[in-house]
C-alpha cells in the first residue's frame, strides 16, 4: 500500500455523526466544531440528510435539519426526502444492495444511496479542512488511510454494505480496498483507553499512584454505549502489545436513542398521538431542539427541566389548558413552560437500556474474569448508566471510564488505522463451511437428496463440512487449507458452495438457518489416469470478509473468490 499522507476516521453515528484526523508524523488530532452558525458548537453534526426532488443530494447535518424546517414553513417540505437516523436501519436485517430507506415525506429511497451520499459528505468536508490545516495543497482520497466505525454486533452483510458504500462514495477505489479499514467501535475505543494517562478518566476512577495495567495476561471488556447500540467486546493483552478477544462480540439495540424513543413515547402519552403528530409534522426543528435539550439532561441524575417548545404548546392549548394535562398520573409536572421530570421518571425512561447492559455484563462475567471494564461512548457518560455498572460490576474488576468517553471510538479510530493488525485474534460469531457430498448413508441420511455418479456410486450431496465453528478462534488472515477429490473421475471443474449457520454442530446445507453466502468454481482441464485429481481450498479469514482460493493439483488452474454477505 503506498505512503498514507494522512489518517481519517469517520464515526457514522445513529443519531449523530462525526470525523477526526491525524497528519502522518504528527500526534496532534484534529476535528471540526459543528454547528455554529446555529447558535450551536458540538463534536458531532446530526446523521440526517437532504436530497432533492429529484434525488440530488443537497445538505447534511444541523444545515438538512434547519433547511427543510423551513420548506415546512412553506409548505415545501413534501417534494424533499429528508433521512435522520437510519444507520439502524442496517441493523438484525436481511440486506441486499437494493434494499429501500422511506424518507419524512414517504417516498422511498436505496439505502446504498442514502449511505453513500452521506459518507461522500464527510469525506468532502474532511479533505477540504485538511487542507487548510496543512501547507500542502488539499489532499486527494487516494492520500488518506480512512477508518469506518461500526458496531461490534452488526452482521457481515452490514459491514460490507458500508464497505460498498464507503466505496461508492469515493473514499477508496476497488483497486485499492486495503485504504479503508472498518472498524468495531469498541475494539477501537479499547486502543483509545489502553493509551490514556491517568488523567484522561473521570477523576475519580485512578487514584494517584494507579495506571492502567498493560503487561500480557491482562483481561478487560469494553462496553460502549452508543446513541444506537451497546456494544461489548472482551480482550486479552498478549506478548506484543497486540489483543486476542476472549468472548463473541455481544450487545443490543438498547443505546441511548432507546431512552429518547421513550421519552417521545412519554410525551405521546401526555399530550396524545394527535397533539404529538401535528407538532413532530410542522414544527420539525423545534422537535430536534427539544431531543437536543432532553439528550442534555441525560447527563444529570435528579430532577431536570426541559424547555416545552412553543408550538406544542400551542397545539396542545387548543384542546385543553396545558396545567391540565399533567394532572393525570404521568411522573412529571408542569413549571412556567417547562416539564419538570423528577430522577425517578428519567430513571424510568432508562430502565429499558439499563436491563440490557447488565444483562449482557452479567452473562459475559459468569465465565470470565476480568482487570477491567472500560466504559465508553456518550451514553455511558449517563450517570444512571455510570452508577449501574460501577455498582454492580464494581466490586469484580476496576471499572474506568474516559473523561471524553463520547469521543473514545473516534479518537481511537485513528490510532487503530496506524496498527489494525493489533487484535490479532476473534472469536467466530458462526459456524462457516461448504456442501460436500458423503457416500450415501440410509441411517443418516433418509429423506436428503442423492447425487448417482456415472459409476454407480450414491452420495448426499447436501452434507456440510464446518471450515470454522461458532466461538472458535480465528487469527486475522489465517488461512486453513483443506484438500478435496470431484465426485466424478472425469470432472471438468469443481464448485464450491459456501453457507454459515449459528449451529456448531451443523450436519447438512439443508437445515433451517442456513445461510448461502458465495460459491467458486475451479477448472480441472488435466485428466491423467492415476492422478490425484485433487483440489486445495484455501479459506483466508480477513476482518470483514473471507476470501476463498481453490486450485486444481495436476494443472495448476486456481480460481478466487470473496465471499459476498449481501443476499441477492
Amino acid at each position: 500500500m503506498a505512503h498514507s499522507t494522512v489518517f481519517i476516521a469517520v464515526d457514522f453515528g445513529t443519531a449523530f455523526s462525526g470525523y477526526c484526523f491525524k497528519i502522518a508524523g504528527s500526534t496532534q488530532l484534529r476535528q471540526p466544531v459543528w454547528g455554529e452558525e446555529h447558535s450551536l458548537k458540538t463534536c458531532k453534526t446530526p446523521t440526517s440528510i437532504l436530497f432533492d426532488e429529484n434525488g440530488k443530494f443537497l445538505k447534511f447535518g444541523y444545515d438538512a435539519v434547519i433547511f427543510y424546517s423551513k420548506q415546512i414553513r412553506t409548505n415545501e417540505a413534501k417534494k424533499f426526502y429528508l433521512f435522520d437516523n437510519f444507520k439502524m436501519e442496517l441493523y438484525g436485517q436481511v440486506l441486499h444492495r437494493d434494499v429501500m430507506l422511506t424518507a419524512k415525506n414517504g417516498k422511498k429511497m436505496r439505502a446504498m444511496k442514502v449511505f453513500s451520499e452521506s459518507l461522500r459528505f464527510m469525506k468532502d468536508h474532511a479533505l477540504e479542512m485538511i487542507g487548510k490545516h496543512t501547507a500542502r495543497a488539499k489532499p486527494s482520497a487516494s492520500d488518506a488511510t480512512w477508518i469506518l466505525t461500526v458496531p461490534a454486533i452488526w452482521s457481515a452483510s452490514a459491514k460490507q454494505f458500508m464497505r460498498e458504500a464507503a466505496t461508492e462514495a469515493g473514499l477508496v477505489t476497488e483497486y485499492q480496498p486495503d485504504r479503508l479499514i472498518v472498524a468495531l467501535e469498541p475494539e477501537a475505543a479499547s486502543v483509545w483507553c489502553r493509551q490514556l494517562p491517568r488523567d484522561g478518566f473521570v477523576e475519580r476512577d485512578l487514584a494517584a499512584s494507579d495506571k492502567i495495567k498493560d503487561f500480557p495476561g491482562t483481561k478487560y471488556m469494553v462496553v460502549d454505549c452508543g446513541g444506537g447500540t451497546i456494544d461489548i467486546t472482551v480482550h486479552e493483552v498478549v506478548e506484543g502489545g497486540c489483543l486476542k478477544e476472549l468472548h463473541k462480540v455481544s450487545g443490543s439495540d438498547m443505546g441511548g436513542q432507546k431512552v429518547d424513543k421513550n421519552f417521545k413515547t412519554f410525551l405521546i402519552e401526555l399530550f396524545s398521538r394527535k397533539v404529538f403528530d401535528e407538532f413532530e409534522k410542522n414544527h420539525p426543528s423545534e422537535l430536534q431542539r427539544l431531543m437536543y435539550d432532553f439528550s442534555n439532561c441525560k447527563g444529570y441524575e435528579k430532577d431536570v427541566l426541559v424547555q416545552c417548545p412553543f408550538n406544542l404548546q400551542q397545539i396542545a392549548s387548543r384542546y385543553q389548558g396545558i396545567k391540565d394535562y399533567f394532572k393525570k398520573a404521568c411522573g412529571a409536572e408542569w413549571e412556567s413552560g417547562q416539564i419538570l421530570l423528577p430522577g425517578e421518571k428519567m430513571r424510568s425512561l432508562h430502565d429499558d437500556s439499563l436491563r440490557s447492559i447488565e444483562s449482557l455484563i452479567k452473562d459475559i462475567l459468569k465465565n470470565l474474569k476480568i482487570d477491567y471494564l472500560f466504559l465508553v461512548g456518550g451514553f455511558g457518560l449517563s450517570p444512571y448508566v455510570n452508577s449501574l455498572v460501577r455498582e454492580k460490576f464494581g466490586g469484580q474488576c476496576k471499572v474506568v471510564c474516559p473523561a471524553d468517553a463520547q469521543m473514545a471510538v473516534l479518537y481511537g479510530a485513528v490510532t487503530f488505522g496506524t496498527n489494525p493488525n493489533v487484535v490479532l485474534s476473534r472469536i467466530s460469531r458462526f459456524t462457516y463451511g461448504i456442501e460436500i457430498g458423503n457416500l450415501f448413508d440410509e441411517t443418516k441420511h433418509r429423506g436428503k437428496r442423492k447425487y448417482v455418479t456415472k459409476e454407480g456410486k450414491v452420495y448426499c450431496d447436501v452434507c456440510f463440512k464446518s471450515l470454522v465453528k461458532k466461538d472458535e478462534s480465528v487469527r486475522f488472515n489465517e488461512v486453513r487449507e483443506h484438500d478435496f477429490i470431484p465426485l466424478e473421475k472425469d470432472q471438468k471443474t469443481a464448485c464450491f458452495s459456501f453457507y454459515r449457520t449459528e449451529r456448531k454442530t451443523a450436519e447438512f446445507t439443508d437445515e433451517p438457518g442456513m445461510t448461502k453466502i458465495g460459491s467458486l468454481t475451479v477448472s480441472m482441464p488435466v485428466i491423467k489416469e492415476g492422478s490425484s485429481r485433487s483440489v486445495i481450498l484455501k479459506i483466508k479469514f480477513g476482518f470483514t470478509e473471507m476470501q476463498a482460493t481453490a486450485t486444481d493439483v495436476d494443472s495448476g488452474e486456481s480460481g478466487s473468490v470473496k465471499l459476498d454477505f449481501l443476499s441477492k
